[in-house]
């Protein structure tokens, strides 16, 4: 990677044809250029920002901007640094004003043409500006970038009068900011509310306190007109019929997206630019994030924009996985933080739609939570005050659509609080061949007990059973053992039992599975003659119509049921997820799972070949932590490999262990993983003890805080070993023989039983 300098306006050395171009300055565009270096990206980046300054962060601008202002220097996103670090060009003060999608151009005003292969939308949004008479006059002002910061600073004079038009997030950062200043401030709120947006009297008779306790005031209406000198604005004549004086005014009534320049380019605009759940727009390889984006919310299945610095980081590292062909739904349950009149405080989800209330803590304190819940669903929360590992919980329980009416008088009993309530069961599916059957009486047993996987996660043969358990769900177990029974072959009996395995596990790799796999060297037209270019030992036709009866795989994609499996490409080495959430699964995903070589072939997708996800993990939890998190999970893991065996006694056995080794450590791995965060999280804590306790307050109610800092409390991992059996044959996973797959499914089922106890 080479090093070269922050780009300015006056160095226009850009590549002849950009890799990624990035339009915008702002917070998702530069979370996405860093990403895409994270992730890996080759090639050339280049962001296009209308700002001079290098891009910095923008909730400053209301609150330590505006107080101090000069003095109060921008924070960059990345510093200067790190663009050269990571070979990111920056175009400052240069704008975009037109996009061709058919020639792959964007038309710039300081830059000329620039040619693209993948393209970002990150403009942003701009102010809201009323048409009523006498909106030109001077003193009117927006807050969007530094600029407009510094030029409220200077009309803050102490003594000033100001009218804040809009008491929702920026007009009540910005009343507060202006009170400190010594500003005499008016707040005109349209039904005389403030935060009316979030929908609950109790927060806004809240915050209306405050302003009273503080002498700001607070006016019902809307504005009419301006009145003026001539030149400046002198008064605000409200709906009401009353004329407020003030020496200047702050819009604060919203934004609109900034994509004007996107007109005639064929990219579907609508209050935004239109994108899928992937983030991507009506154009393959034009994508959009952060406040510019008009994204599909899955969780709570509606198309809106996220006008926060959460939505805008979440957006920009997602968008960046996409742009290099990841494929990832965007599903997270946005959070904005808010400080205003002295009190900081977290929003999380969407209150539409949602009538009912559940308080935590008293309202008279600053230390309470509102949930919003819809048909005992939380679907939001406001909370101030509160312990991150209760947020990030409800923030998982509104996210996975959790009913917690069974809960809710436990909710008084002292030590039970939110964070205790698990939002999601999660199965965990090894691979192993034929010991895979262990896996169904496992899921007998869990059904029995009311435990129904709501995220199962597979690897080669447990991408089978996953698929199965996900098209059946809350009845999976009869579907299951049925299909074990039809893939099972019938064997010969023998008087020892041993000896009975060796001849099932030798008859199937001599002769394979009539109902999943058969050698080569039995079928037409050359069979052994052309070995020479072989490139597995057997075909996995039949099992490809066996999984066709039993998978209904267009009912999968609505299935409450999500599944994971994991296959690998065999030509890049890197571990694939197949989601049922974010693309329609078929027969071949399920078999490219399951392409353990040399006895599989691999499986082609989309023009890549894949083997056995079992080569990098046959613990897939990771793939869970990755994809769904584990704050609030139930994670049941089935291990079908030893992890304590006595030492081996001869080579077959040596290998034997190595595999039970490999397979267990992975699973150690992400435990140990999560000790060590907890380490983390105790040292964050330690820091943010030793700052003034207001700080600390508003630290702690940071949304990636919350994220990042909070145990979890509720997390419980069962892990339902399979039993070592003492005379087993190394090559067990090939024994299909009918009495063993019997014997395996009843071992499960009475093994998940002896942990999980009685029903």
């Amino acid at each position: 990677m080479t090093t070269q300098a922050v780009d300015t306006a006056n160095t226009l050395d850009v590549p002849r044809k950009i890799d990624f171009l990035l339009l915008g300055g702002g917070l998702a565009s530069a979370t996405a250029a860093e990403a895409l270096r994270l992730e890996g990206a080759k090639g050339s980046i280049v962001m296009v920002s209308a700002e001079p300054e290098l891009p910095y962060q923008r909730p400053p601008l209301s609150k330590s901007i505006l107080m101090s202002g000069m003095n109060g220097e921008p924070t960059p996103i990345l510093m200067a640094d790190r663009y050269r670090e990571l070979d990111i060009q920056l175009l400052r003060h240069t704008r975009a004003l037109a996009v061709d999608t058919h020639g792959r151009t964007v038309t710039t005003d300081r830059a000329g043409k620039l040619q693209y292969d993948t393209l970002l939308i990150a403009t942003g949004a701009k102010p809201l500006r009323l048409r009523i008479p006498g909106a030109e006059l001077a003193g009117i002002h927006g807050l969007r970038d530094i600029g407009d910061a510094l030029a409220l600073h200077a009309a803050a004079r102490p003594g000033a009068r100001a009218v804040v038009v809009g008491a929702s997030f920026i007009g009540m950062e910005v009343s507060t900011s202006l009170h400190k200043l010594g500003v005499h401030v008016t707040l005109l709120a349209q039904h005389g509310r403030v935060f009316d947006t979030l929908q609950s009297p109790a927060i806004s008779q809240f915050f209306l306190q405050r302003c009273a306790d503080q002498g700001i005031q607070v006016r019902s209406g809307e504005p009419v007109s301006f009145e003026g000198d001539g030149q400046r604005v002198r008064a605000v004549w409200c709906s009401q019929g009353e004329r407020l004086p003030c020496d200047f005014v702050v819009l604060g009534i919203g934004v609109v997206p900034d994509v004007g320049f996107l007109e005639n380019s064929g990219v579907a605009l609508a209050d935004g630019v239109l994108v899928d759940e992937r983030l991507q727009s009506s154009i393959p390889g034009v994508f959009a994030a952060g406040d510019a984006a008009a994204f599909f919310d899955p969780v709570f299945q509606l198309r809106r924009r996220g006008e926060h610095w959460d939505n805008a980081v979440k957006q920009g590292k997602l968008v960046a996985k996409n742009m290099l062909g990841q494929r990832r739904p965007f599903d997270e349950v946005s959070a904005f933080f808010c400080e205003a009149l002295g009190v900081s405080f977290q929003f999380v989800g969407v209150p539409e739609g949602a009538a009912q209330r559940l308080a935590l803590g008293p309202h008279d304190t600053r230390h309470w939570a509102l949930v919003y819940l819809r048909q005992e669903i939380p679907r939001a929360l406001f909370t101030t005050g509160r312990p991150a590992g209760e947020t990030q919980a409800i923030r998982s329980l509104i996210r996975h659509h959790t009913h917690i009416g069974r809960f809710k008088r436990r909710l008084r009993q002292p030590g039970f609080t939110m964070a205790s309530i698990p939002n999601q069961t999660v199965l965990i599916l090894q691979g192993g061949g034929a010991l895979g059957a262990f896996e169904a009486g496992v899921v007998r047993a869990l059904e029995q007990r009311g435990l129904h996987s709501d995220v199962v996660a597979g690897v080669s043969i447990g991408a089978f059973n996953g698929a199965i358990v996900a098209s059946h769900p809350r009845h999976a177990a009869d579907a299951l053992e049925a299909f074990w029974h039809d893939l099972a072959m019938v064997t010969p009996d023998w008087p020892d039992e041993a000896g009975r395995r060796l001849l099932a596990s030798s008859t199937a790799m001599a002769l394979g599975v009539p109902r999943f796999f058969l050698p080569r060297w039995l079928l037409p037209p050359s069979g052994a003659l052309d070995a020479v270019t072989w490139t597995s030992l057997y075909d996995t036709a039949p099992v490809r119509e066996l999984l066709a009866r039993y998978v209904d795989f267009r009912a999968m994609r609505s299935s409450p049921t999500r599944l994971l499996v994991s296959a690998v490409d065999v030509e890049s080495a890197e571990l694939k997820i197949f989601d049922s959430h974010v693309e329609t699964l078929t027969v071949d995903h399920l078999i490219a799972s399951g392409s353990l070589p040399p006895a599989l072939p691999w499986t082609t997708i989309e023009g890549r070949h894949f083997w056995d996800g079992g080569l990098v993990s046959n613990s897939p939890l990771d793939q869970v932590i990755e994809r769904c998190g584990l704050a609030g999970k139930r994670v049941y893991i089935v291990d079908l490999f030893s992890t304590a065996r006595a030492l081996p006694r001869n080579l077959m056995e040596v290998a034997l262990r190595r595999d039970e080794i490999a397979y267990a450590e992975r699973v150690r791995k992400t435990c140990d993983e999560q000790a060590t965060l907890s380490d983390f999280r105790k040292l964050v804590d330690e820091i943010v003890a030793q700052m003034p306790a207001d700080l600390a307050e508003k630290i702690r109610q940071r949304p990636r805080y919350t994220e990042l800092m909070s145990p979890s409390a509720s997390l419980s991992i069962t892990r339902i070993l399979r039993p070592a059996d003492i005379d087993q044959s190394p090559s067990r996973d090939f024994d299909f023989s009918l009495a063993s797959i019997r014997a395996s499914i009843l071992s499960g089922y009475h093994t998940a039983v002896q942990v999980l106890g009685p029903p």
